[in-house]
């Protein structure tokens, strides 16, 4: 696979540091509210992500997990978001922690977002592990931020292409002649 890269953009071990790193954010930012926190995970991106988080998160906490789906196939163009399918966890008055892989467009993030206000949280916050400044809504920030990076298109560490390159340990620049 590696010779798939153009370039590794974060290597593994700098994953691993800040994601720790986002671990202590997060605790701080809950305190003793903690015992009502619910993650939401957008699946499949964020898996990875989310089992490397929910390590540094040192308090009881319920997960949910939704299915959304933005690309679909070879494509690098996101369509419409469909809801593959739906929480089975309660919201209401919960402090809810959304999870996600990447910021780009934002119309992922919006519509999830969305969906989880009907529930009545007591809170909504979101956790990104990237975002690409020069594409993501000015009005659209995350609470809690891994990396920025460039616009260019990024697989490994859950991120995939054609739904390969998630189980890459590193995050790194897919060669444009391999999806282009």
């Amino acid at each position: 696979m590696e010779q798939d890269f153009a370039r590794i953009l974060i290597p593994r071990e700098r994953i691993q540091q800040r994601v720790a790193e986002m671990g202590r954010e997060i605790t701080r930012s809950y305190g003793d509210d903690s015992r009502e926190v619910v993650l939401v995970a957008i699946l499949a991106g964020s898996v990875i992500f989310l089992a490397d988080l929910v390590r540094y998160l040192p308090f009881k906490m319920k997960l949910g997990l939704i299915t959304v789906s933005r690309y679909r196939g070879a494509t690098t163009a996101g369509g419409e978001t469909l809801f593959k399918s739906t929480l089975d966890v309660d919201l209401s008055g919960r402090h809810v922690l959304l999870i996600d892989d990447i910021l780009d467009s934002g119309g992922t993030i919006r519509a999830v977002s969305d969906e989880l206000m009907k529930h009545h949280p007591a809170s909504l916050k979101s956790c990104v592990l990237l975002r690409k400044p020069s594409k993501a809504p000015k009005d659209l920030r995350p609470d809690f931020l891994g990396f920025d990076i460039d616009d260019v298109f990024v697989v490994g560490y859950g991120l995939d292409y054609n739904s390969q390159y998630r189980n890459w340990p590193d995050i790194g620049e897919l060669r444009p002649e391999l999806y282009a």
